[in-house]
C-alpha cells in the first residue's frame, strides 16, 4: 500500500508527443472485435457466472448452514460486495477496452500485477474445472448403456470412486499419515479421455474469439435452464419431493448465523459463482461498445440470473434427494434410513446422490443424458470463459500487440497448456490436489484479489486529484493510517481469541490472552474500538495537515476521504444511458444527479463508491485474515502439511506477480519500442529498472464517450 501510493509520481515516459498508455490504448482498440449483439454479451457473462457450482455447491451450502438463514449472508454479500465489484469490473473493461491486466495498468502501471494475478488464478482454475467436466462427460457417455440398468445402478458411490479414484494413494495417505506417499499414483485413462474432449470443446468455442463464443452461448445458456425446469417438474411428482424442499430451503436454523464461517462461505460462493476477480468479466466487457453498453443493467442482469439459476438448481437436486431419503426409509425394516442423502457434499450431490435417484426412475438413460448434458453445458461456458480471459491478456500484452496473431493461434497453445496441466488431476491423487488448490485459490486468492481491486479503484485511481486538493502528506497519512488501524483491529479481534498460550509465553502476554481468549465477542469489541478510534484520530490529523485549494471542513473531508476513482467510473456509466441534449450531463455529488441515480435502475448511485472504497475493501481484507488464520491454526482438510505445499505455492505466486509488477512496472511494456536501446542487455536493464521519478503521464484516464442518440 505504501510503496504504490508513495511512488505514483514518476518521470513521464513518452514516445514523441504521445504518452505510452495512450498509445497502447490506441493499439488495443485497433481492430478489436465487438459482440454481435448486446444480448450475446449478457448470455456469455451469465454462462460464465452460472456453472457447476450453481447445481451442487450453492444448494449444499444452503442445506449445510441452516437452510433459509444462509440466504441472509449470501444476499448481503451479493448486494454489498459482489455486485459492486462486478459493476467495477464491467466498467473498467468496457471503457478501457482491455482485459484485467491492461485495464488496471491503464489506471496506474504499478497496478497491472493485480489483473495479471487474477488472470493467472482464473486460468489455473480451468485446469481442475475441466476434470469435473471430464467426469460429467464419462457419465454422459455411460448413459447410452443399452441394458435396462445404467452402470451405477447398484452402487453409485463405488462407481464414482472408480472414476475419480478417490480411494487411491492420496486418500490412503490422508487416512494414515504413516503411509508411504506416492505423489501421483495410478493414471486414470477414462478421465484423460474426458478432459481431452473438454479441451477440444473449449477450443471450438473460442477459436474465433467473440464471434464463435456469441454463437455457442445462444445454445449453451438457454438449454440448461430449460433442462432444469424439466427436471424440477419431473421431481415434483416424486414421493418425498416436499421433504427434500424443506431440507433445502424451508427449514430454519438461525444458530448458524453465529458461526463466522457462514460469512466466509457466502463470500466464496458469491465470488466463485459471479466469476469476479478471475479476469473473465473484464475480458468479456472489453468487447462491448463504449458508447452503447448499459453497464449498470448488465450488472443486475448477470447477478440476478446467476442467483435465480442457483436457486432453481437446488430445487431440482433436493426433490430427488427427498425422494431417495423417503425410498430408503420405506425399504428399511426399521423405517429409519441408514444413510442421510441430504448430507452429501459438493460433487457427491451431482455424481453420487442425484444419479442414484435417476437410476430408480423409468427410462433412467434419458434422465441421465439430459442431466449430465445440462452439467456439461453449464460447465463448458465457465471453462471457456476462464480460458478466454487468458487469451485476451495474451493478445493485449505488448508481445500480442507487436505480433498481432490470429485468435486461434493464441487459443491453440492456451488449450494445449491447460490440457497438459490438467494431467496432474488424472492420477488418483488428483481429487486431493483439486480440493487443496481450490481452497487456496478461492478462500485465499480470490478474496485477496478482490481486496486489491477495491484498493486500486478506491484508493489509488484518481489519487492525483486528491493530492492537488489537500496535498500529498494529508492523503498519505489518511490512507496508510486507515489500513494500519484496520489491520491492528483485525489482529486484536482474531489473533487474541485464538490458540491457548504455549509454554514460555511471557506473563503479560499470558494474562492478555487469558483475558480475551474466553470471549470472542469481547475481543471483537476491542478490535472495532481500536479501528474506529484510530480512524477518527487519523482523519483529524489529515485535515490539520491538509494544504491546497480545498477550503472548508466539508471540502477537505471529501478531498481526503472521498471515492474519486469510483466516481470517475460511475460518471462514465451513468452518462452513457443519458440523452445529454435533453437531460444534460450527469455530474456526481450534485443533488439532482444523485437523486436521479437513486431511483434509476440503469445508474450507479453514490453508495457504489462507498462500497468499493470502504465496505468491500475492509470486509475482504478482514476475511483474508480470517481465512489465513483458520488454515494456520488447523491444517486445511486434515491434510498433511507436505500435501498443502502446491496450493500454498499457487497463492504465493499470485502475490509474487502483484509485487513484481508493482516494483518493476516496465516489464509489462514493449522494450523494443520504448527503451530507446538497440541491445538486448540494454532493453533488459530498462525493463528491470524500478521507476523512481514522475510517471504521471503514464496514467491513462478513461476516455470520454459520446452519448447514444435518444
Amino acid at each position: 500500500h505504501y510503496y504504490i501510493t508513495n511512488n505514483l509520481r514518476y518521470e513521464p515516459v513518452k514516445m514523441g508527443d504521445v504518452d505510452i498508455e495512450s498509445k497502447i490504448q490506441q493499439d488495443r482498440e485497433k481492430g478489436r472485435k465487438e459482440w454481435d449483439h448486446p444480448i450475446s454479451f449478457i448470455l456469455a457473462a451469465v454462462g460464465s457466472a452460472v456453472g457447476l457450482g450453481n447445481v451442487w455447491r450453492f444448494p449444499n451450502l444452503v442445506s449445510q448452514y441452516g437452510g433459509a438463514p444462509f440466504l441472509i449472508p449470501y444476499f448481503f454479500i451479493l448486494i454489498f460486495v459482489g455486485m459492486p465489484i462486478l459493476g467495477m469490473e464491467l466498467s473498467i473493461g468496457t471503457f478501457y477496452q482491455a482485459g484485467d491486466a491492461d485495464a488496471f495498468g491503464s489506471m496506474n502501471p504499478r497496478l497491472r500485477g493485480i489483473g495479471l494475478a487474477s488472470v493467472f488464478a482464473g486460468y489455473t482454475i480451468t485446469f481442475y474445472y475441466c476434470i469435473i467436466l471430464g467426469y460429467a462427460c464419462i457419465y454422459f457417455v455411460e448413459c447410452f448403456h443399452k441394458t435396462d440398468a445404467i452402470p451405477w445402478y447398484d452402487n453409485q458411490a463405488a462407481h464414482f470412486d472408480d472414476i475419480s479414484m478417490t480411494a487411491g494413494m492420496a486418500a490412503r495417505k490422508l487416512a494414515d499419515p504413516s503411509t508411504e506417499f506416492d505423489w501421483l499414483g495410478t493414471f486414470n485413462w477414462k478421465v484423460f479421455v474426458g478432459i481431452t474432449v473438454v479441451w477440444i470443446l473449449i477450443f471450438l468455442s473460442i477459436f474465433k474469439g467473440v464471434k464463435s463464443t456469441s454463437w455457442v452461448v445462444k445454445f449453451t445458456v438457454p438449454l440448461p435452464l430449460l433442462i432444469l425446469l424439466i427436471l424440477i417438474i419431473r421431481g415434483a411428482f416424486l414421493d418425498g419431493a416436499g421433504d427434500g424442499i424443506k431440507a433445502y430451503l424451508i427449514k430454519w436454523d438461525g444458530s448458524t448465523l453465529n458461526d463466522p464461517v457462514i460469512w466466509t462461505k457466502a463470500i466464496g460462493q458469491v465470488f466463485f459463482s459471479l466469476g469476479v476477480c478471475m479476469g473473465v468479466m473484464t475480458a468479456y466487457s472489453s468487447h462491448n461498445s463504449k458508447s452503447k453498453t448499459n453497464v449498470a443493467m448488465s450488472e443486475k442482469a448477470i447477478s440476478l440470473s446467476d442467483t435465480g439459476i442457483a436457486l432453481l438448481g437446488g430445487f431440482a437436486i433436493y426433490e430427488v434427494l427427498g425422494y431417495m431419503q423417503k425410498k430408503c426409509e420405506k425399504d428399511s425394516a426399521t423405517g429409519v434410513c441408514a444413510e442421510n442423502y441430504y448430507k452429501q457434499a459438493s460433487m457427491g450431490l451431482a455424481f453420487i446422490a442425484y444419479p442414484s435417484g435417476l437410476a430408480t426412475l423409468e427410462a433412467p438413460q434419458f434422465w441421465g443424458i439430459i442431466f449430465f448434458g445440462c452439467l456439461i453445458m453449464l460447465g463448458i461456458d465457465s471453462a471457456f470463459s476462464l480460458a478466454e480471459c487468458f487469451v485476451t491478456f495474451a493478445k493485449d500484452c505488448w508481445i500480442g500487440l507487436r505480433l498481432r496473431p490470429k485468435t486461434w493461434m493464441v487459443v491453440l497453445p492456451t488449450c494445449i497448456v491447460g490440457w497438459l496441466a490438467g494431467l496432474l488431476y488424472c492420477y488418483d491423487s488428483g481429487t486431493v490436489y483439486l480440493d487443496i488448490i481450490d481452497n487456496y485459490l478461492n478462500n485465499w486468492g480470490m478474496v485477496l484479489i478482490g481486496t486489491l481491486e477495491c484498493f486500486a479503484v478506491g484508493w489509488v485511481y484518481k489519487i492525483e486529484d486528491q493530492y492537488k486538493q489537500v496535498g500529498k502528506l494529508s492523503v498519505m497519512v489518511y490512507n496508510l493510517g486507515f489500513v494500519f488501524f484496520l489491520l491492528i483491529g483485525t489482529i486484536v479481534a482474531l489473533a487474541i481469541p485464538g490458540k491457548k498460550p504455549t509454554e514460555g509465553t511471557k506473563a503479560v502476554l499470558d494474562a492478555l490472552l487469558a483475558s480475551y481468549g474466553k470471549d470472542q465477542g469481547g475481543a471483537l469489541g476491542v478490535g472495532l474500538a481500536i479501528f474506529f478510534i484510530g480512524w477518527i484520530l487519523l482523519t483529524c490529523i489529515a485535515v490539520v495537515l491538509s494544504k491546497g485549494p480545498a477550503s472548508g471542513i466539508g471540502s477537505k473531508l471529501w478531498a481526503i476521504m472521498g471515492w474519486h476513482g469510483a466516481d470517475s467510473l460511475r460518471t462514465q456509466v451513468n452518462n452513457v444511458v443519458r440523452n445529454k441534449e435533453k437531460d444534460g450531463v450527469w455530474v456526481p455529488n450534485t443533488l439532482k444527479s444523485e437523486i436521479e441515480a437513486l431511483y434509476r435502475h440503469d445508474c450507479f448511485c453514490i453508495a457504489f463508491g462507498f462500497l468499493i472504497k470502504y465496505f468491500s475493501y475492509a470486509l475482504l481484507l478482514v476475511v483474508t485474515c480470517i481465512n489465513i488464520k483458520g488454515d494456520i491454526e488447523t491444517s486445511y482438510g486434515g491434510y498433511p502439511s507436505d500435501m498443502l505445499i502446491l496450493g500454498q505455492l499457487v497463492f504465493v505466486f499470485m502475490v509474487f506477480l502483484v509485487l513484481l509488477v508493482a516494483i518493476f512496472p516496465r516489464i509489462m511494456y514493449d522494450p523494443i519500442k520504448h527503451s530507446g536501446s538497440n541491445s538486448h542487455l540494454g532493453r533488459l536493464t530498462w525493463m528491470l529498472t524500478p521507476l523512481n521519478a514522475d510517471i504521471t503521464n503514464m496514467v491513462h484516464d478513461i476516455p470520454a464517450v459520446p452519448s447514444p442518440s435518444s
